[in-house]
């Protein structure tokens, strides 16, 4: 929170934490993934986790190339990034209490492409991209920042990108709204001076499902359509009544574009969490690197120099080389101008069950998510 003007204002932060192989049981509420979000959420960010494709109740299968995957991710950070850009901040004083979690049923088009803003203004959002296990292998996969928003700068109407965009914008309405309304509830019961509101508070978390535009508007495009899948069932739980609304609120916007203009789109500055990172190329999917050139990788890498990068391993994981990802974090940190941190926890296997590593696990998270929320210059490359 920024105080101006004497007011509190919400500075945008964000994180993302994807999640281990979904043959191997993985999915967005995976154990580890849950315990870093936490500490994270703990720090004031608004933190993401979703499903790839395949993993727990979203369509389709786990791929051999982690390309789809790739796709999904991408998906992900299109529909956060605008999510968090059209939330109004929280005030410093908002407590939520517990209500019984839901799932949401897909909800009508409320909003059209003439809806979304014709500006983003990203460039204030800090975003931590992250991932454990094989979710911090794709996310190493992961194009620069630019090039997935610019994906969403110009969407026509019935693609996977405007349909994430407009989940995104209308979810992002709905929460401002129900926030409104809670303070107004607080403030009728500071003051004594208006009837009590049968409001109660919701936590800040949604699922995302259903459509935004009409069936017949939208294009049929496979691979888009399980990126936009991995988006619908992002967060599988919200809290209830989130997205209630009244018939006359899904009638205001009726008007329908068939383009946007163009966004200027500013990239976020750029966060990179890797969780017993799988460095590729290593045995378990080998065929997933076989279209990987040493280009490529190179290229990959560069990202965890010129953004501030925490890499957390523990010593006795066996689905990797300590020594070669000691190797390979020193190799990194010791470079010119390198934000590469890495901690390599002993006694800890890779999926963090043993006694005290996981408080050791989140003790780094804790300490490196407070440095990079207070320092560190604004870097729009990669």
């Amino acid at each position: 929170m920024n105080p101006i003007d004497g007011k509190q204002v919400w500075s945008p932060r964000g994180a993302i934490v994807a999640h281990p192989y979904a043959p191997f049981g993985g999915c967005y509420d995976d154990w580890v993934v849950l315990s870093a979000a936490a500490e994270i959420l703990k720090q004031g960010y608004v933190v993401g986790t979703f499903n790839f494709r395949g993993a727990g109740s979203s369509k389709g299968k786990t791929s051999w190339q982690g390309k789809p995957e790739t796709e999904d991710y991408f998906s992900f950070i299109g529909f956060f990034v605008h999510y968090i850009e059209s939330l109004r901040g929280c005030g410093s004083h908002t407590r939520f209490s517990k209500t019984p979690d839901t799932v949401l049923s897909s909800i009508p088009s409320a909003y059209d492409l003439s809806s979304l803003p014709q500006s983003t203004t990203s460039g204030g959002m800090k975003l931590i991209i992250g991932g454990y296990s094989y979710g911090s292998l794709i996310t190493s996969l992961l194009p620069p920042i630019e090039h997935i928003l610019q994906r969403f700068a110009k969407v026509h109407k019935g693609t996977a990108e405007a349909e994430i965009r407009l989940r995104a914008v209308s979810l992002a309405a709905r929460w401002n709204k129900d926030i409104l309304l809670y303070r107004e509830a607080q403030q009728a019961r500071k003051t004594r001076s208006h009837e009590k509101l049968g409001v109660s508070a919701r936590a800040m978390a949604v699922t995302v499902g259903g459509e935004e535009s009409e069936p017949g508007s939208r294009r049929v495009s496979h691979e888009g359509r399980r990126s936009l899948d991995t988006v619908r069932r992002s967060i599988e739980r919200s809290r209830k009544k989130l997205l209630r609304q009244h018939s006359s609120e899904v009638s205001e916007h009726t008007l329908v574009v068939e383009s946007l203009i163009a966004v200027e789109v500013t990239p976020p500055q750029i966060h990179y969490l890797l969780i017993s990172f799988l460095q590729p190329p290593i045995s378990t999917f080998a065929t997933m690197f076989s279209h990987l050139r040493s280009g490529d990788m190179a290229q990959n890498e560069a990202k965890f120099l010129d953004h501030p990068t925490l890499v957390i391993y523990g010593d006795k994981d066996f689905f990797a080389s300590q020594r070669r990802l000691r190797r390979w974090a020193e190799g990194l940190k010791c470079k010119p101008k390198s934000l590469l941190q890495f901690h390599e926890v002993t006694g800890a296997g890779h999926f963090w069950r043993e006694e005290g590593v996981e408080t050791q696990m989140r003790g780094f998270i804790r300490e490196w998510v407070q440095e990079i929320t207070r320092i560190h210059p604004f870097n729009t490359t990669y």
